[in-house]
């Protein structure tokens, strides 16, 4: 009887131990994505701690999301990619000095055949210096022009002024026969990069300019750059522009308010201004010297090249491929923030008038480029065009001191 006893007690201790070798083993998961809900939605704490319960459970691992600000979200993310403690999933914006210092993992040979070609965009994605692909690429959509149908009719204008000259002079006409703001722009935005993906590189691509010179460095100092900032200036000039320049969000609440005529914005404020009851529509781009010119970009999920050295990667990219699949963004385009999808499997699509317009213009769409330092050249040329708003730079002192700031401060 006490052989027995002794037996049962010497099994129950080893499955004790072994119970406790496995919780040892749990592995924990880090991802940050930045925040997206700035609704009465779900949170995006809630959203993702939801995505990953069950992966969670079916991996035997701990996820820890962390939603993160966009205020210097790209030196945060690059800081966090070089420590140890830092992501094993990471939302990315700016790659290009990632990908340089090798803090992304290269993708190929974890993904299948099948799980690349879902992604729409995956060819266009960059790659590390053995060849691989380091990130899954989003579409985040082109930035589209809203326009007030009432206060046009109010103004007596009876068709959308596309040309640049045009635009001007139908925004002086708007203040002056209604009393409202023809047109605002986010230059007070938190960063250069978002304040530019509004605010310049759409009228330097109807301009006719190209980013990126044959050795793909930045290249703004040309025609293009100038006319651009010369255009830019007039709303200053023509009083156009209030003298602080707006905040971010300062321009689409004031049009959700009624009180302005035009903005560019990101197509996901359409559904603000209709619960605003703004009667409004799209217009694709205004028409510059070599034509129409809307951007997009591509934001992208990548895996920490870190996530290697903790044996964490295998598990890191079954996370990716559940983040990115199409049944999950569906779910966040649809809860959280809409996005056109960037996977084949994906369903869901939000406003067919958005569609049929960037598919009539997909010869207008234009990429921003990544390049050396580009989330610094931004900032700096962000704050000269400020300087040119408040007169105390030219067009084109600005294009000659933010290229000066290039060669000097980034390329050396």
């Amino acid at each position: 009887m006490k052989r027995i006893v002794c037996i049962v007690l010497s099994l129950a201790l080893l499955l004790s131990c072994l119970s406790f070798a496995a919780a040892e083993e749990k592995k924990t998961l880090t991802v940050w994505i930045p925040q997206y809900q700035f609704g009465d939605g779900i949170s995006d704490q809630d959203f993702w701690d939801g995505v990953f319960d069950p992966f969670e459970e079916e991996n035997n691992v701990e996820v820890k999301v962390e939603i993160l600000s966009w205020s210097d979200y790209n030196t945060t993310i690059y800081t966090g990619l070089l420590n140890n403690d830092g992501p094993d999933v990471v939302y990315v914006t700016d790659n290009y000095d990632l990908v340089q210092a090798d803090l992304l993992l290269g993708l190929d040979s974890y993904l299948t055949d099948e799980e690349k070609d879902n992604y729409l965009l995956w060819a266009t994605g960059p790659v590390n210096a053995a060849g691989e692909h380091v990130i899954v690429p989003m579409d985040d959509g082109v930035a589209m022009g809203f326009v007030n149908k009432d206060i046009l009719a109010e103004a007596g204008i009876e068709a959308f002024p596309e040309e640049w000259d045009a635009f001007i002079e139908a925004c002086k006409t708007v203040q002056e026969k209604t009393g409202k703001q023809g047109f605002l722009q986010n230059w007070g935005a938190t960063t250069g990069t978002s304040a530019l993906m509004l605010a310049f590189w759409p009228y330097y691509f109807q301009a006719g300019g190209t980013m990126l010179d044959e050795n793909g460095e930045i290249a703004i100092n040309n025609e293009a750059g100038l006319q651009t900032l010369e255009f830019l200036k007039k709303f200053a000039d023509e009083g156009i522009f209030d003298e602080t320049i707006v905040s971010e969000g300062e321009s689409i609440d004031k049009f959700a308010a009624g009180e302005v005529a035009f903005v560019v914005a990101d197509l996901n404020k359409g559904n603000t201004f209709t619960n605003n009851g703004v009667n409004w529509e799209y217009f694709f781009s205004l028409k510059g010297p070599a034509g129409y010119g809307a951007r997009t970009a591509t934001d992208s999920f990548a895996v920490a090249s870190k996530a290697k050295e903790r044996g964490n990667e295998e598990l890191a990219v079954k996370a990716l491929t559940l983040v990115t699949s199409g049944a999950v963004m569906d779910r966040f385009h649809s809860e959280v923030f809409y996005l056109p999808p960037f996977t084949k499997d994906a369903t869901y699509t939000q406003n067919e008038a958005y569609t049929a317009l960037t598919s009539e213009h997909i010869d207008d769409v234009y990429v921003v480029s990544e390049f050396e330092g580009k989330a610094s050249f931004e900032k700096e040329l962000q704050a000269n065009i400020q300087m040119m708003f408040m007169g105390d730079l030219t067009p084109q002192e600005v294009l000659d001191n933010t290229m000066t700031y290039y060669a000097e401060q980034i390329k050396q």
